[in-house]
């Protein structure tokens, strides 16, 4: 049987106000599990890479555990400005509920929000000397790799925005005004220097390491995981059902 795609939204620069000419449009799709899928304990995974379009593929059986950690580049998902949902009346009628609980969601563990920021703070921070296979030239050409520089100042900056809303607006906590915009760019066109970016994260991180105390002392939400469980299961098992019917 083929795998039904349950929702799909645009994720990435789109949602943070900081695509330009250049940049491809990423989608994360989000596919129902068939019964074989379940039988052979296969979670299905793939991506896409088209010219302008990539797509990422993700069994919906791992929303749960992704939000749950808090990956912002999943949570995001909830926040998308391009949302695509099966119109099936089963299907649609709970993934808007997992959309109507989208704030809910982004605050439900926010102690392990700070910790995943930071992880990835540092997977990005650690190209910043060499680059990698697609941003190599700019190591050449500015001394630094200015992707990576603008991606890791960019998380350290949520952690601190979304604080500043106290933890009840994430979509503006992740998208830019236009002043904000013209800010973050300037880190990717290279107008700083590499010793100059070193000292804007360096003053950011400060401020990241001062927050910690408080996102850590956060309650954690275990009753929006298990509302969030529910739906998912009642999804994956209307699905399995429909397919043996």
């Amino acid at each position: 049987m083929e795998r039904l795609v349950a929702f799909k939204t645009l994720v990435g620069s789109a949602n943070y106000n900081l695509t330009t000419a250049e940049s491809d449009k990423d989608y994360k799709v989000f596919i129902l599990p068939t019964f074989a899928d379940l039988y052979y304990s296969k979670t299905y995974t793939a991506s896409i890479i088209g010219d302008t379009i990539d797509q990422d593929y993700h069994d919906i059986r791992k929303l749960v555990s992704l939000f749950w950690k808090s990956n912002v580049n999943f949570v995001e998902v909830l926040f998308s400005s391009d949302v695509t949902i099966n119109k099936t009346i089963w299907i649609k009628e709970s993934i808007e509920q997992i959309f109507a609980m989208k704030n809910e969601i982004a605050a439900m563990n926010i102690p392990y929000l700070y910790k995943a920021c930071k992880g990835m703070y540092y997977s990005k921070i650690k190209y910043i000397e060499t680059g990698n296979e697609s941003t190599n030239y700019l190591v050449e050409q500015f001394g630094y790799d200015l992707k990576s520089a603008m991606h890791a100042y960019r998380i350290l900056d949520f952690i601190e925005r979304f604080a500043e809303r106290e933890f009840t607006n994430f979509q503006t906590a992740i998208k830019y005004d236009d002043k904000g915009r013209e800010f973050m760019l300037s880190i990717k066109n290279g107008q700083f220097t590499k010793a100059e970016y070193i000292k804007l994260v360096e003053k950011k991180m400060s401020t990241f390491d001062k927050l910690e105390n408080l996102y850590l002392q956060q309650p954690v939400r275990e009753e929006s995981k298990e509302k969030l469980e529910h739906i998912v299961f009642r999804l994956v098992s209307e699905n399995v059902l429909n397919e043996l019917r």
